[in-house]
């Protein structure tokens, strides 16, 4: 294992990252930070707004089944990638 990866690995372990999720217009993205503010994983969801009633919006429903996919993505990223 390199250098850099354990350095990852030991910053999971304890619990020294940090997750950012983002609602964009066209999707919602989760990144995960280690302790020195690199991205290290990520996962997303794309969607789309809807007119209703005159206004651009988004479904509750979507909005929670995109903030659980994008991070199930990420963390299946992070099993993937440091165990």
């Amino acid at each position: 294992m390199t250098e850099k990866l354990q350095a990852i690995v030991t910053d999971i372990e304890s619990r020294q990252t940090s997750i950012g999720i983002e609602f964009g217009s066209t999707r919602i993205k989760a990144v995960l930070i280690d302790s020195r503010f690199a991205p290290i994983a990520s996962g997303s969801y794309e969607w789309e707004n809807q007119l209703v009633e005159g206004i651009w919006t988004y479904s509750l429903d979507q909005i929670w089944k995109g903030l659980q996919t994008s991070y199930a993505e990420l963390t299946r990223e992070v099993k993937e990638k440091y165990g």
